[in-house]
């Protein structure tokens, strides 16, 4: 345990960090920001980007030589301007999310003169997301708490509460517009693929080469997790504060406040519903323009399908910002018709913006920043 003023590692789990904040009072501003330099040198973080490194060398060395190089001829050739403009609409998102965020902390009842300015937030969700970006298990959302508590007082429990919530409202819109755009842009895969009807498919369970049912139980289960998490909002919105009395004294308040920042996170739900879809546009308009760049027309229903994938294996806790599942997305493009090099292009050129300038701007970000300090 660390005393106030000293600097902290990240905590490994959410009950420990509990605890310690238990013991801290989860009031204190003035607490300096977990360090990240143990965890960057970690064998967790060393062995997340060796697989990372050794799925993407698998994929590249099955590649047909001609077809690494077309690819890279598209790249050499591809529009800066485009690309420019790629980057500042995906870069747009983070505003956009900063205010729906800020529109979380006014509904949990945080004092206006304590919620940062929309800049302010953007820069600590920029900051969380360089993180998730070099450690894996999505340990930028408990930095970005952190980070908020430092900046501006606000409770730990009440931060993580509005990310918790966030988090549930960003995958229930990510499946809903993945299951619809999927089904336009891949309807006839599917109509093709499932054979035997859809029970039959399901029975299958899934296989790689059953394209077809594939897609179809992959939309199955997105809609299931969306049902799910609506059916525990509700559930805990009911029962949740009952959980109280099954935990120790000094985690007990910190619960109550989290559970209430995570069911109050959700009023003004239009509001937030609005501004969820605009960040998810940005991030498929990114996309659009990086097919430009490259000379390939899109259809819409697949540029918001593809940036949507792109966000979803960031999900995934094995690698840090679902590094090496790169060759999902070159698949899903390859899926549609596109020739195997485009699709190579495309999916390099766009992980060059969703990924490595999160690395290099985070970086420098985190340098400079006095929140980091």
């Amino acid at each position: 345990m660390s005393l106030p003023g000293q600097p902290h590692d990240l905590p490994t789990d959410p009950a420990s960090a509990l605890a310690e904040l238990a013991e801290l009072g989860d009031v204190s501003p003035v607490e300096p920001p977990p360090a990240l330099g143990r965890r960057l040198a970690s064998w967790r973080t060393a062995a997340s980007l060796v697989v990372a490194a050794g799925l993407i060398g698998f994929f590249l060395y099955n590649q047909d030589a001609r077809t690494l190089a077309d690819a890279w001829a598209l790249v050499r050739g591809a529009n800066p301007w485009l690309y420019v403009a790629a980057l500042a609409s995906y870069y747009l998102a983070f505003p956009v999310r900063a205010l729906r965020w800020r529109v979380l902390l006014v509904n949990i009842g945080t004092p206006r003169a304590q919620v940062p300015r929309v800049r302010d937030l953007a820069e600590v969700i920029y900051l969380s997301w360089f993180v998730n970006s070099i450690v894996p298990a999505k340990l930028g959302d408990v930095y970005r708490g952190w980070l908020l508590r430092k900046t501006s007082g606000v409770p730990w429990s009440n931060a993580m509460g509005t990310i918790v919530a966030e988090r549930m409202l960003d995958v229930i819109v990510l499946v809903v517009l993945m299951v619809s755009t999927g089904l336009l842009a891949y309807g006839d895969v599917l109509a093709h693929g499932v054979e035997g009807g859809a029970m039959a498919c399901l029975a299958r369970g899934v296989g790689f080469n059953d394209v077809g049912c594939m897609l179809f139980d992959l939309f199955v289960i997105g809609g299931g997790v969306v049902l799910g998490l609506l059916a525990a909002l509700v559930a805990f919105a009911r029962y949740g504060a009952h959980l109280e009395r099954l935990l120790p004294r000094r985690l007990a308040d910190l619960y109550l406040r989290f559970a209430s920042a995570l069911v109050l996170s959700f009023g003004r739900f239009g509001v937030l519903l609005g501004l969820s879809m605009l960040a998810w546009l940005a991030e498929g308009l990114a996309f659009w323009l990086v097919g430009l760049a490259l000379g390939q027309r899109l259809p819409a229903p697949l540029v918001v399908f593809f940036s949507l994938l792109q966000a979803f294996i960031t999900v995934i806790p094995l690698t840090p910002g679902g590094l090496g599942f790169e060759p999902v997305l070159a698949a899903a493009l390859r899926l549609r018709g596109f020739a195997g090099s485009a699709a190579l292009a495309m999916t390099g050129v766009y992980r060059t913006i969703s990924y490595l300038s999160l690395v290099g701007g985070g970086a420098v970000a985190y340098a400079v920043s006095r929140k980091t300090k």
